[in-house]
């Protein structure tokens, strides 16, 4: 009889062990594979607010061409998408720039304009939907940020 209650014993300490090392296995492929994922996805999310900024500077550079084109006195409020990595949106000579923190550091995305354009102020710390006033004023587009957001 005692005979028996010792191999129980040693019967369920290897299924204990067994399940330890399976367990660590499964653990040892599971974890890289996570972090693979993870890493894959960040450097996507990256691409794509890129391209946001991208489109966020064409989006502004062709509105101040169109009420450019459209002679003094014409008016335009836009909405603008920025990346909620947004670091800044300029207008510098004849260029719109979207500034936007990446792991690299800033990636300008830059359209150009062949308007006479002024912005009052640059647009800083704000991301998501921004309102801008357009107006041109003696043949020259004058950018400000609107009071309607």
């Amino acid at each position: 009889v005692r005979l028996m209650a010792n191999s129980n014993n040693c019967m369920k300490g290897q299924v204990s062990l067994e399940l330890l090392v399976t367990l660590g296995v499964v653990l040892a492929f599971t974890i890289p594979v996570l972090f693979l994922i993870l890493s894959v996805s960040s450097v996507g999310y990256e691409n794509a607010a890129k391209d946001q900024a991208d489109a966020t500077a064409r989006n502004l550079a062709e509105s101040i061409n169109t009420v450019y084109a459209q002679g003094s006195g014409a008016k335009k409020v836009i909405l603008l998408n920025s990346p909620s990595s947004t670091e800044s949106i300029s207008l510098k000579g004849n260029e719109v720039i979207v500034a936007i923190r990446v792991s690299e550091g800033i990636y300008e995305a830059a359209s150009p304009v062949f308007a006479k354009a002024e912005m009052k102020d640059a647009v800083t710390g704000r991301q998501g939907l921004i309102y801008l006033n357009l107006g041109n004023v003696d043949n020259k587009v004058e950018v400000a940020i609107s009071d309607e957001n």
